[in-house]
């Protein structure tokens, strides 16, 4: 069966504080920038136009400083029926998303300079969802690219967008340490919102506890050969090129869940890092011998903010 083509929509924002609040806006610029994507969920207007995951997504702000100022794509299949975002008593249709760009209005891809090259297109957009065709997909992919790539020279930020495609030629490298970043994981059941608390607060004191002693500490993204999303280490100690990944139990699945991002970890790495997991309790004696098996360290919370090495 042939692939279906990946398509590219565009979304709208009219700027207010409503439809994206101020401060995810401003967390989501800063993510970005960094290297990492942002989810969320989006209004998709009426036509819908058969959105599934893979789908390329530009969000393009209305009113005042009219242009894009976002891309991604899409994670969901079709939409989703959700209460409108301006009127709770009324029902939308939504779509799920991640930006891996989001830049202030400030240096949006100007109205104007798409509606002149983007002579195909129907200007302006009257709703959001709208379906770009070809040939002004691939010329809107290339304007953006191009205006990305600009604002990353300009900024000597080479981590700007999240994706290598967008930004030419991101690699694995320090990024700052994101103590609450949402965690996610691969197997259902790990990403409660209770365990990704408990690990972004574990994470949080074990940074600064490293701190205290004088070490440098920050995160690490690392991007596989051959992949274009990339991996984020919790915390990389600097001073003992020591990578810890941290978990909200020290019970079998959560040890042996780190025990293998770990492994994984470690080879995107050009000196190799000794690597440890990190957990808020010691676990039982048969773990430690596993993880000692495959050279991995475990260093556990003794008490609050005290951290021990077992």
């Amino acid at each position: 069966m042939e692939a279906r083509a990946s398509r590219t929509f565009v979304v709208l924002w009219d700027g207010s504080d409503g439809g994206y609040d101020p401060d995810e806006f401003a967390e989501h610029v800063r993510l970005t920038a960094q290297g990492y994507t942002a989810p969320i969920r989006w209004s998709f207007g009426q036509g819908h136009g058969d959105p599934e995951p893979g789908d390329q997504i530009f969000l393009h702000k209305t009113g005042n400083r009219n242009g894009i100022i976002a891309s991604g794509q899409i994670l969901s299949s079709g939409v989703e029926f959700h209460p409108h975002w301006s009127e709770p008593g009324k029902m939308a249709p939504y779509i799920t998303a991640e930006w891996e760009v989001l830049i202030d209005p400030s240096d949006r891809l100007p109205y104007d300079q798409m509606k002149s090259t983007l002579t195909d297109f129907k200007f302006p957009v009257q709703s959001s969802g709208r379906k770009v065709y070809s040939p002004s997909d691939q010329m809107l992919d290339s304007m953006w690219k191009d205006h990305v790539g600009k604002l990353a020279l300009r900024d000597g930020n080479p981590w700007l967008g999240g994706s290598v495609t967008r930004a030419g030629g991101r690699h694995s490298g320090p990024c700052a340490l994101e103590r609450h970043r949402v965690g996610s994981y691969d197997l259902t059941g790990f990403a409660s919102t209770t365990a990704v608390k408990v690990e972004s607060e574990l994470v949080s004191r074990f940074a600064d506890y490293l701190t205290a002693l004088n070490h440098k500490v920050q995160g690490y993204r690392i991007l596989p050969e051959g992949t274009t999303r990339p991996l984020f280490v919790d915390i990389h100690d600097v001073s003992n090129n020591h990578l810890y990944e941290a978990k909200a139990s020290a019970s079998r699945e959560a040890v042996r869940m780190a025990l293998g991002q770990l492994l994984d970890y470690r080879r995107g790495f050009d000196l190799r890092p000794e690597v440890s997991v990190l957990l808020p309790d010691r676990p039982v004696e048969d773990l430690l011998k596993l993880l000692a098996e495959n050279a991995v360290g475990c260093t556990y919370e003794k008490s609050a903010g005290v951290f021990e090495t077992a």
